[in-house]
């Protein structure tokens, strides 16, 4: 009987933790090949969308020595969820700071894991999670044969798991929220603030909206549930 296998890595990308859990039938030469390739994919994205480093797109384009509509098919395609993001939230979702600069942070995260998730795919791997600053994307199951689950923990102490979730096969998990990650979610939204919600998750089957109706959520505070809720096969789950 062949057993699968469990190989782990982790490495910093995107400003953030990522790590790369694989319960399969392969060897460790082509898992990290496969690891390889995720997180080179993300360094390059973290070069390509970071404004805090001087020479990405972003920073040509928030500096004017680029022009949005020149930039790469990448931000565009990112642009261009972002602009639907904030019609679709009413401009609780907003890829621009205060002060007009670009800024899609509370998008990139998790459109990227999903697009780095599609490489293990491509390597023919199954069973597997891919998570980034906590934002998860699986595949398949435990070597155990049970869902891949995740600990949400409290935002001001992350020593207190406050509830777990099994993600159903080939789903994904976001979490949003100030306290990790400083400032990154900019608002238009007259709905008013929930000052006691401290955190912010979506379970659903793409990472990338998952994550983008994290953030959105967040930022409308108290009817942010409500509004995850209308998008079929999402659902947000709330920490305060």
């Amino acid at each position: 009987m062949t057993i699968a296998t469990s190989h782990k890595f982790a490495a910093k990308a995107m400003g953030t933790a990522a790590s790369l859990h694989i319960d399969d039938f392969c060897d460790s030469v082509t898992a990290e090949k496969a690891w390889r390739s995720v997180i080179s994919f993300l360094w390059n994205i973290e070069q390509t969308f970071s404004t805090f480093i001087s020479d990405s797109e972003i920073s040509k384009i928030n500096s004017g020595s680029l022009n949005l509509l020149d930039s790469s098919p990448s931000v565009i395609e990112v642009f261009d969820a972002c602009t639907w993001l904030e019609h679709a939230s009413d401009g609780a979702f907003r890829a621009r700071r205060p002060d007009g600069s670009l800024d899609p942070a509370g998008f990139v995260k998790g459109w990227a894991t999903q697009c780095a998730s599609r490489l293990l795919t491509e390597s023919n791997l199954k069973n597997w999670y891919l998570c980034v600053g906590g934002d998860i994307q699986t595949s398949g199951r435990q070597a155990s044969g049970e869902l891949w689950s995740v600990g949400i923990t409290d935002p001001q102490d992350q020593n207190l798991v406050r509830c777990t979730i099994d993600i159903p096969e080939n789903w994904a998990v976001a979490t949003s929220g100030n306290s990790a990650r400083g400032q990154h979610i900019w608002s238009a939204d007259a709905n008013p603030a929930d000052e006691t919600l401290r955190s912010f998750s979506v379970i659903g089957p793409d990472l990338m909206w998952a994550d983008a109706f994290a953030t959105a959520g967040f930022a409308k505070g108290t009817a942010g549930a409500d509004w995850v809720n209308k998008f079929s096969n999402y659902l947000a789950l709330e920490i305060k």
